[in-house]
């Protein structure tokens, strides 16, 4: 069974003027310390992902393991999920350059939002991030019925902690 990870913590940030992003001490803690080589890709919303090498490795033979090469629609969401896919190399000030490719596609201008989000790290456009996010308390409370209201284990125990 492929271990689980629990990025967390939301983090305001700003690029320097080359597309560079100084990691979050404590997301840098959550990869595995420095020095090391993380992969970027596009999230589904508009926004950028970033895996540990390791982390990526599993989401990657998951996803071989799910997929079938003879399937056009599995072929065509492999291309999605590989599309942009970029190793990087933080360097010795824990900064990362983001591709400018992948800029344009997640909207990155100066202020961006860097969010552990379970499984990923997503970097957002500060825009982006504060319009798409909106706290709608009702909304939020329908989607976890919704999508875990059949296992009391775990609303019950979501509950507690967002308590």
């Amino acid at each position: 069974m492929t271990p689980k990870f629990n990025y967390h913590g939301e983090y305001s940030c700003k690029l320097d003027a080359k597309g560079r992003l100084k990691l979050p001490a404590g997301l840098v803690e959550q990869l595995g310390g420095m020095p090391m080589e993380i992969i970027m890709n596009r999230g589904v919303e508009d926004c950028l992902r970033i895996f540990s090498s390791n982390a990526w490795e599993q989401k990657t033979k998951e996803l071989i393991n799910r997929l079938n090469p003879n399937n056009s629609k599995h072929r065509t969401l492999a291309r999605y999920i590989n599309r942009g896919v970029t190793k990087l190399s933080v360097d010795s000030n824990g900064r990362i350059l983001i591709p400018k490719t992948l800029m344009k596609f997640a909207g990155l201008e100066k202020e961006v939002i860097v969010n552990g989000n379970l499984s990923e790290i997503e970097i957002w456009s500060k825009d982006r991030y504060e319009n798409g996010l909106e706290w709608d308390q009702e909304a939020y409370s329908s989607l976890l019925d919704e999508v875990l209201g059949d296992d009391d284990t775990i609303s019950d125990g979501l509950e507690q902690l967002l308590r």
